[in-house]
């Protein structure tokens, strides 16, 4: 299934209504459910957050069939930015001692399946797998 999305926090609950509509509907257990949620969470805030340049709707799309759920997030007019990356935050440090940032999509990379980035005509496109 596939929705729009304005761009702003505020939104946050509707995604997550979306998807757990999806999720509820396939018999999707909550040990997917949950990288799921936080993914896309995690994602949709740096979206709305790192990207003001933007006044495009973000196109969010959930598959799911066997147990295996396909997230695809589409944010448009904006500049480029890698989330598959590496992101090595010091987990270790203390808490004070740390810099902000990175933590969020460091546990993204860590708790779904697969994710890919791809980036054209000022166009982002985010697609994340967890079974």
């Amino acid at each position: 299934m596939k929705k729009s999305f304005n761009r702003s926090i505020e939104s946050l609950s509707d995604v997550y209504e979306f998807t757990e509509g999806v999720l509820a509907a396939n018999d999707i257990g909550d040990a997917v459910k949950f990288p799921v949620h936080l993914a896309m969470e995690e994602l949709f805030v740096n979206m709305v957050e790192y990207h003001p340049e933007s006044s495009e709707d973000i196109v969010l799309e959930v598959e799911a069939e066997d147990g295996k759920v396909s997230v695809t997030m589409r944010d448009f007019d904006v500049e480029p930015f890698d989330v598959t990356a590496p992101s090595t935050p010091d987990t270790d440090a203390a808490l004070e001692e740390r810099t902000p940032g990175g933590l969020g999509l460091y546990l993204i990379q860590t708790m779904v399946d697969n994710l890919e980035y791809n980036y054209e005509d000022r166009r982002s496109t985010v697609r994340f797998t967890k079974e």
